[in-house]
């Protein structure tokens, strides 16, 4: 076992309970070189799912591409070529994929071969049967970098060595165009995932996991992971989400009954294919099939678009399992199941009903024999003495401790045990009965089981259905969870208008933090955002601690990513431009715990950003350059925001405690200056939260340190350096930074990229040496 290997032993772990959590999944992947370029082949397994996925593609030094995959696809467990420990690929792969959650394991390089994979997938592929054998055919097959992997995976997985996995399987290519790219610094950044001991409504997901099936939380995760690029599917979900904020009726309805009665039908179908279901298994497929229609008849009633994009295929899942429903209905004891009891119907089989009537009459036999006993004893029979069957002895007698003196030296009962609930016993008739029921229904049970396992077979062969309708009811349950968070949030959220990708506008009216917002511990201060291509795509963002930069960021982030998903937006209005990535650069915590430095940590995410994002992307940067000197880092924030604004012209949120920076607004009009206010009042600072264009005219921060109470004498010394520094801007010394800032400002224009930093970093250095 292992974290993406669960399968043998999901009974044991997790018993029946049903998991809201991602299938467990276990993917490889492998890196070539051709011309100076590294290549990808990626593969994954999803044994619940009963999915593969292949890729192959381009990447750069830092796996941005990886990264971004790991992220949208969320696997337990990656394995990649072992016995190359001291390449430098291999350990920055290992970095990137231990970032995103996943055990790394090393396999032989001989498990990545492809020789024999299409002779697998021809076992393991549910094919048509004119395509019966022809899995080499398929365009998938072709990938044979991304076969290799998926190869390792499926016999790590021990796939082959299960029948029931055979002709069951689908294969699909990951398409990476299809989705916004989230990398792990990202989810984290804007706190997407729940994480243990964290309250739910701190993580998006889990303010908006309204969804009550488990089916239903898994694909609400998905969609999370893997915002879309298509308008055109992202419009398709809006108006399916506006629909049930519409039909209040449907959505009432579904939520607080018609769902909550469906079951994981993914589980169940899988369990069927194990050759695991039980008759119990069968039952709750049979009453969730009964329940459908009531589903289909709500859409119809009450909306044309959801009658057509959900009821249709609904019914086509109701109409491919109506014989299951019949056979379900001819075989099962349906009055006993409703009480918990779950038989074959002893008229279904002759065998088992001639047993059944040898059961009934032992049954008859031993209420007489409690009459007689009753009799004896002088006690009244269903009241002062009962017969009851009990785990360890079966069908008994028992009577309380009051009757109990009329056994005592009656040598025709034996006691069995003495509780404090009364006294158990027998005589020889009971015994006797006792022992024939037992034979008899030993011989039921065996019967039964015969039977059921001929069913659970039958139900196997309707996995497709199962999984069709498995998939409709998830969607329908994250889309009505969508629509469930906008209308109830403290302000509504409206719907975004979305434009395609490379129209560069986003534009936010009154924006705020939906986690926020949520836990209602304080009010929350709505901002505008707003990016187009002639008014500033690059907003340098000051103002003093705790005075909400960072939220901000955030903030127009989440909006951005819920209008990918398909969801509302807390917001006034929303006019968004459909965005390829949100990079990040907010914190270092994770890879300092990892004894690497704050400002490698910076240096190392800006490096990502500056090799992967586009004019398409969304880029936050927080606070960069607090991790090695003030000229240092002030050098490099200025020669990174310079090939940010004019080099890939993204939309740029940059909140910094330079104040110098601002001046770059002055010679580029790509950016533009925006602050958090404050208000200082005597001994107090309020902060407004409320961002507003301009510079921030003063930093608060020896303000922050007289409300902390710092000693005076700090406060003295720290006001002393203030004025010392502020006399150095008009000072030789002052001039020789101002050549800095000049430098660096003019030397990105020459340059491009790491070249850059690098020539800047080198005069830097020498400039500073004269100071």
């Amino acid at each position: 076992a292992s974290p993406g290997n669960l399968s043998q032993f999901e009974n044991l772990l997790f018993g029946e309970v049903e998991s809201s959590q991602e299938s467990p999944s276990i993917a490889a992947l492998q890196v070539s070189h051709l011309e100076n370029q590294k290549l990808i082949g990626f593969g994954l397994c999803d044994v619940n799912s009963r999915k593969f996925l292949v890729s192959e593609f381009a990447d750069n030094d830092s796996f941005t591409n990886v990264e971004a995959l790991l992220a949208q696809l969320g696997p337990r467990e990656v394995l990649i070529p072992g016995g190359s420990d001291s390449s430098q690929d291999t350990t920055r792969l290992k970095q990137v994929i231990e970032r995103s959650g996943a055990m790394v394991t090393e396999k032989k390089k001989a498990d990545f071969s492809s020789k024999d994979i299409v002779q697998d997938l021809n076992r393991l592929l549910k094919l048509k049967k004119k395509q019966k054998g022809t899995a080499g055919a398929l365009p998938e097959v072709s990938l044979n970098s991304a076969c290799s992997c998926l190869a390792s995976a499926i016999k790590y997985a021990d796939i082959l060595m299960d029948e029931s996995n055979f002709n069951s399987f689908k294969i699909s290519t990951f398409d990476f165009s299809r989705y916004m790219r989230l990398d792990s610094n990202a989810i984290k950044a804007l706190n997407v995932l729940p994480t243990p001991g964290q309250p739910t409504l701190h993580s998006l997901v889990g303010l908006l996991d309204k969804c009550k099936t488990p089916q239903g939380s898994r694909l609400l995760t998905q969609w999370v992971r893997q915002p879309l690029t298509d308008l055109l599917q992202l419009e398709a979900r809006l108006d399916l989400v506006q629909a049930f904020i519409d039909c209040q009726r449907v959505s009432s309805i579904l939520s607080e009954d018609m769902l909550k009665r469906i079951p994981d039908f993914q589980k169940l179908a899988v369990k069927m294919l194990k050759k695991k279901g039980t008759l119990q298994d069968c039952y709750r497929i049979y009453l969730a099939l009964e329940k459908l229609p009531s589903i289909i008849s709500l859409f119809e009633e009450d909306s044309e678009l959801l009658k057509r994009s959900l009821g249709t295929r609904l019914s086509d899942g109701v109409t491919e399992t109506e014989k299951l429903k019949e056979l379900v209905e001819s075989t099962v004891d349906l009055n006993r199941a409703s009480e918990g009891d779950f038989i074959i119907r002893p008229d279904f089989d002759e065998e088992l009903e001639e047993l059944h009537n040898s059961i009934s009459e032992i049954e008859d036999g031993m209420q007489k024999a409690l009459q007689k006993t009753a009799r004896d004893l002088a006690l009244e029979a269903g009241k002062t003495i009962k017969l009851e069957d009990a785990p360890q002895h079966g069908y008994c007698y028992r009577v309380t401790m009051k009757e109990e003196k009329g056994l005592r030296n009656n040598r025709n009962y034996t006691t069995l045990d003495v509780t404090k609930g009364g006294v158990r016993f027998r005589n020889s008739d009971l015994t006797d009965l006792n022992s024939q029921f037992k034979e008899k229904k030993k011989d039921y049970e065996e019967n039964q089981k015969r039977i059921v396992d001929e069913i659970v077979t039958i139900t196997a062969g309707y996995f497709e259905p199962l999984m069709l309708l498995n998939d409709v009811i998830a969607e329908i349950d994250t889309l009505l969870s969508l629509a469930t968070v906008a209308l109830n949030a403290a302000i509504p959220w409206v719907r975004p208008s979305l434009l395609p990708i490379g129209t560069g506008i986003l534009k936010i009216a009154e924006a705020r933090h939906p986690c926020l917002e949520a836990t209602g511990v304080c009010d929350v201060i709505p901002n505008d955002a707003s990016f187009s291509q002639d008014d500033g795509m690059f907003h340098i963002i000051t103002g003093p601690n705790m005075g909400g930069k960072s939220t901000y960021l955030r903030t127009v982030g989440l909006c951005v990513l819920l209008a990918q998903i398909g969801s509302f937006v807390p917001c006034e209005s929303a006019e968004i431009s459909l965005h390829d990535a949100i990079y990040t650069r907010v914190g270092a915590g994770d890879i300092m715990l990892r004894g690497v430095s704050t400002f490698l940590a910076e240096m190392i995410e800006v490096s990502v950003i500056l090799q992967a994002a586009t004019s398409d992307s969304l880029i936050l940067v927080d606070e960069l350059g607090r991790g090695t000197s003030t000229y240092d880092g002030f050098g490099l924030a200025s020669a990174i925001s310079k090939k940010l604004a004019t080099g890939i012209k993204s939309h740029c949120l940059f909140a910094t405690h330079y104040h110098e920076l601002t001046r770059l607004a002055q010679s580029i009009k790509a950016i533009k200056n925006y602050h958090v206010t404050a208000l200082s009042d005597g001994d107090s600072l309020i902060m407004l939260y409320k961002v507003k264009p301009g510079v921030c005219d003063q930093s608060f921060g020896i303000h922050v340190a007289e409300i902390a109470k710092f000693p005076e004498r700090i406060l003295e010394a720290a006001k002393e350096k203030v004025t010392e520094y502020e006399t150095l801007s008009g000072s030789s010394k002052g001039d020789e930074i101002n050549k800095i800032y000049e430098y660096l400002n003019g030397r990105v224009k020459e340059e491009d990229g790491d070249k850059a930093l690098s020539v800047a970093a080198r005069e830097l250095k020498r400039l500073l040496t004269n100071l």
